[in-house]
């Protein structure tokens, strides 16, 4: 066994799991990475401390794995990304409610189930951090999204509860809430009106990496963010910072992302 960090990361095959394990990778951690099977892992590099599980989060036994498998391979958790995620959208009036009911489990019941698997765990070493993929979704509604607008409203309020609850232990909770980001959930939307209109209504006036959000999942699992817990950081190009009412000034030669 070894006295290096330990994290978990479920979704973590692709998207901003991926982005997340490769950050983590390169600041020195050990991890579990969950997805719901583990042959999408071959941009893993070679001996990569990296512990791959094919696991469903909704279920508490595979939750419960995931951190017996961070104690048997790296001693200790210091870190639980739970950014597994579905998304869910159509009309209130008409839209089976199987999947309303999968949305909530996978993206609000399962980050409860995460979060109580890794308490014991992180505990035992003096604490940890917890840091939960949300959504700006979470901070307002949108249009026939209202299944996925309740999870990551109530996922968010699941933070602010959880982290009251654990600070004395030193175990901070917090939420990362992504804008547009391009990943495998939103590939459908390049080169669409839709994706344009986004576009537009970020003040970035760019969508989003997913590296961008890792460094923003990294930064609150770390020490750098040892006296901030319950909070939910919008990491979206400015787009929570309007109020809907008018579009943001629209340009051309956007600048990149700093590299420092």
């Amino acid at each position: 066994m070894t006295a290096r960090p330990a994290a978990i990361v479920t979704g973590g095959a692709s998207g901003l799991g991926r982005a997340t394990v490769e950050l983590l990778l390169d600041r020195g951690f050990g991890v579990v990475a969950v997805d719901l099977d583990t042959d999408r892992y071959s941009w893993l590099p070679a001996g990569a401390d990296v512990v791959t599980l094919a696991s469903d989060v909704t279920s508490d036994v595979n939750n419960q794995h995931a951190v017996a498998a961070a104690l048997d391979h790296f001693g200790r958790l210091d870190v639980a990304v739970l950014n597994a995620g579905v998304p869910g959208s159509g009309p209130i009036e008409t839209l089976d409610m199987a999947v309303f009911d999968r949305v909530i489990d996978v993206n609000v019941r399962a980050v409860a189930l995460g979060i109580r698997a890794a308490i014991p765990a992180m505990r035992a070493t003096g604490g940890g951090s917890i840091v939960v993929t949300a959504s700006t979704s979470g901070l307002g509604g949108e249009p026939r999204r209202w299944p996925y607008n309740t999870s990551k409203a109530a996922v968010l309020n699941l933070v602010r509860a959880a982290a009251i609850d654990l600070a004395l232990e030193g175990i901070r909770v917090n939420a990362v809430c992504p804008g547009p980001v391009h990943t495998g959930m939103t590939d459908k939307y390049r080169g669409t009106d839709g994706y344009e209109q986004l576009r537009s209504m970020i003040p970035q006036q760019r969508w989003g990496d997913p590296d961008e959000v890792a460094q923003a999942i990294v930064f609150l699992a770390s020490s750098a963010a040892s006296f901030i817990t319950g909070v939910a950081l919008p990491v979206d190009g400015g787009i929570s910072a309007g109020n809907s009412q008018s579009i943001p000034p629209q340009g051309t030669g956007i600048r990149p992302a700093p590299t420092w």
